[in-house]
């Protein structure tokens, strides 16, 4: 008895399912992705959808119910019913440059997109309404350019100089070394001198800066100091030229 009643709820349960699966919604669809200064952009087409949210994750990864992983994701926003019907969105926060995905998540408006046949009670969503998960698409959020500027401050009294490089604006780490040639021995040969160090951003809406304290004893009249990136491909970042005595 036990077993026909829990064959007969399963029977019952896949009839449902069919019922419900045999007229479905369409998904929603990204048709362009961008962004504003940093600010994420998305245009889209969800008709007659009741909600929208968009999730922007770091990886493409998703779970059995079709969502990202939760790990993965870096931002969300929830549309507003403006937002639907123009099939436009820009966040209103900036995220940090980087390669992304973007997808859809539309709930249809029930009242509306959902009826059942009267014959059979089957449900019947309407495929004009917008409904479930949406394709993946890239985005890629370019780095802003970063203005480097150099200051130094001379203590001639007591033979040191302080040099500041200043990164605008800078959201990430840089490693540097700030080079200059020195006279050495009875020909004054010229030798070249580093000093190594990591300027460190944290926002890309902010500057960052590090100070190098340098002895200035033993260097030519006129000593030209550069700031070039290390690791990877050296890059020439800019040249002071200063008199030292």
């Amino acid at each position: 008895m036990i077993r026909a009643a829990v064959v007969l709820c399963l029977a019952v349960l896949a009839t449902l399912v069919v019922a419900t699966t045999s007229a479905l919604a369409v998904p929603p669809a990204i048709t362009a992705v961008g962004q504003e200064d940093r600010h994420p952009a998305v245009a889209l087409v969800a008709p007659r959808a009741d909600s929208v949210t968009v999730y922007i994750a770091s990886a493409p990864d998703r779970a059995t119910d079709g969502s990202f992983l939760r790990e993965n994701v870096v931002a969300t926003g929830f549309l507003t019913d403006t937002e639907i019907q123009s099939g436009q969105w820009l966040d209103n926060a900036q995220i940090d440059p980087g390669s992304y995905f973007v997808m859809l998540r539309a709930s249809l408006d029930y009242a509306s997109c959902v009826s059942y046949d009267p014959s059979t009670f089957d449900r019947v969503e309407d495929p004009a309404c917008a409904d479930g998960f949406s394709a993946v698409v890239p985005l890629t959020v370019p780095t802003p350019k970063t203005r480097y500027t150099a200051k130094a401050q001379l203590l001639k009294g007591i033979h040191i100089v302080y040099l500041t490089l200043t990164g605008d604006p800078l959201g990430a780490k840089v490693p540097y070394q700030v080079c200059w040639k020195q006279p050495t021995g009875k020909r004054r040969t010229l030798v070249k001198k580093c000093v190594k160090a990591t300027l460190s951003g944290y926002s890309w809406n902010a500057d960052a800066s590090d100070l190098r304290r340098i002895s200035t004893k033993g260097m030519n009249r006129r000593t030209t100091f550069t700031w070039s990136t290390r690791g990877g491909t050296p890059k020439v970042l800019l040249s002071k030229t200063i008199t030292v005595s």
